[in-house]
């Protein structure tokens, strides 16, 4: 992903650091990497910013769990980042530790210890790119929130709009009404 500093004033926090994005600036970001971005902007000066998702090869060309450790998905790195990759790519599947184990000939103790190494869990992993991707989707297409929750398979019991409020600190109707003004 990269982030470019449209006008305002910008702040990116990246590792523990924060630092300030001059206007024009852009930064990239490495696949699922965490960031916080704050657009301190106000009415007479407001902040605006542009994300860009630019997919890398190795992520567009994931295997598919089912065919994960066939294709070598066993030399990857970060356990997270394979699993965040199939999650983005493949919301509406429920995802579990057993399929996850099952798709990568592993027990669910090593995925869920793995993942614990790397600072994760798998119900975490799966909400924040559930909400990448209803972020991602909001901007591009006009659906529902219906529509949209059917498409993140995001549980019928739970509230998208409320933790897209919480997680991104905009709600879905504003991030539709950027869509709406962007063109």
């Amino acid at each position: 992903m990269s982030v470019t500093s449209m006008q305002g004033d910008l702040y990116l926090t990246r590792r523990g650091f924060r630092r300030a994005l001059r206007q024009g600036e852009t930064v990239r970001i490495p696949a699922f990497e965490r960031v916080d971005l704050q657009l301190s902007g106000g009415v007479f000066v407001p902040s605006m910013c542009r994300l860009q998702l630019c997919v890398p090869s190795s992520v567009a060309t994931l295997p598919p769990p089912e065919n994960a450790k066939a294709a070598g998905a066993s030399g990857v790195l970060y356990l997270r980042d394979l699993i965040s990759g199939w999650v983005f790519q493949h919301p509406e599947q429920e995802w579990s530790v057993a399929a996850m184990a099952s798709a990568l000939q592993m027990t669910r103790k090593a995925v869920r210890a793995t993942l614990f190494m790397q600072g994760d869990a798998l119900t975490q992993l799966c909400k924040t790119q559930r909400l990448m991707r209803a972020l991602f989707d909001s901007l591009l297409c006009n659906w529902s929130v219906a529509d949209l929750k059917a498409r993140l398979g995001w549980p019928d019991t739970s509230d998208l709009e409320a933790s897209f409020q919480e997680w991104f600190g905009v709600s879905l109707q504003t991030v539709s009404r950027l869509r709406e003004d962007a063109f």
